[in-house]
């Protein structure tokens, strides 16, 4: 054989092999990811509260609440905030 239908040939077995393994993973399925589930929508909203710090404030919609993480950069430490109810007379249908 030539070389130029050795490459021929090599390309097509290729070919063959990429078609059998595209037909036995539609066949046998991939495994599905799954998320960790959410029961609710978060807001995060970066800033910065002065020079040495920057913050991250956080708000849970579906529990009504805020939270801020602060990334202190003299210390290198990240310090979480209380957590806030924000539905105080606030009319929320979600």
């Amino acid at each position: 054989m030539t070389d130029k239908k050795n490459r021929w040939l090599v390309v097509l077995l290729c070919i063959n092999v990429l078609l059998l393994t595209a037909v036995i993973i539609s066949q046998v399925g991939i495994p599905k990811a799954y998320g960790q589930v959410r029961p609710y929508d978060y807001m995060l909203i970066p800033g910065h509260l002065d020079e040495d710090s920057e913050a991250v404030w956080i708000i849970d919609m579906g529990n009504h609440q805020l939270t801020t993480c602060r990334y202190n950069k003299n210390t290198g430490q990240i310090e979480v905030g209380q957590v806030v109810e924000i539905d105080a007379g606030l009319p929320w249908n979600y």
